[in-house]
């Protein structure tokens, strides 16, 4: 068994067009992702899933792997596992989606979402969560997860979920989008057709969810900004600024 990275990545994002190749601190955010995963543990294969010839160009000058994918294809995970496929990743491996938004993802978050993943084998996907701030909690662009004492994802919304009046910061929590996938199941779930609350949140793990498929919750400490926003440029430039691996890549 391998374990394999892949990143999606395209320019058309309608919320922040061109968001990959972003500068943060010299670089552009689509490297930050690329270079910091490249630092797990384990990895057997790390790879760029693109359907733009502007993003393959520009990985090819810090010599990443890209996978050129159908610009048909919205939706990151169906992007990675279109990407897996070409690649004929054995059904046995194990693909870690590592969200092209997240320029301060740490190597040991990968490794923990493998190991979880690995420990719990009657799950074949899971997704990082982490504590949210109240503004997190309020903010759409940051989807919330509501869990069961078995760490298993009931529901997951750009809502502040579970309901406001009765929530303190110990019951906030949002999605951090590092999503490990049994390889074989990554394909099947690429071809399952999204159904009403997927399209409705625009969240594509509602999908496994309304087909009945268990999504494991695996809880992390790490703090992360993810970039939504051209706004979210300026707090990911500060944070990255003071990070323990800045200047290691």
């Amino acid at each position: 068994m391998q374990i394999h990275v892949g990143i999606p990545a395209r320019m058309g994002a309608s919320r922040f067009p061109g968001k990959p190749l972003a500068r943060i601190a010299g670089k552009s955010m689509l490297e930050h992702v690329y270079q910091r995963s490249k630092l797990a543990k384990n990895i057997s294969s790390i790879f760029i899933a693109t359907c733009d010839d502007e993003i393959a160009a520009s990985a090819a000058q810090y010599g990443a792997h890209v996978v050129m994918t159908d610009p048909k294809i919205m939706r990151p995970g169906l992007r990675v596992a279109a990407a897996a496929k070409t690649l004929k990743i054995d059904d046995e491996d194990i693909v870690v989606i590592v969200q092209g938004d997240e320029p301060l993802v740490h190597p040991e978050m990968i490794e923990s979402s493998v190991s979880e993943i690995l420990a719990h084998k009657d799950f074949n996907l899971g997704t990082l969560i982490g504590k949210a701030t109240k503004e997190e909690f309020m903010d759409i662009n940051e989807v919330k997860v509501v869990f069961n004492d078995e760490n298993q994802i009931l529901y997951m919304s750009r809502s502040p979920i579970p309901y406001e009046m009765h929530t303190n910061s110990n019951s906030r929590y949002k999605q951090v989008a590092i999503m490990p996938f049994r390889a074989a199941y990554l394909q099947q779930f690429q071809v399952i057709e999204p159904q009403k609350n997927e399209l409705i949140e625009s969240i594509e793990l509602i999908r496994a969810l309304e087909n009945g498929d268990k999504i494991l919750a695996i809880l992390t400490n790490r703090s992360n900004v993810s970039v939504d926003t051209p706004d979210g440029l300026v707090e990911a430039e500060m944070a990255m600024l003071k990070d323990e691996l800045f200047g290691s890549y």
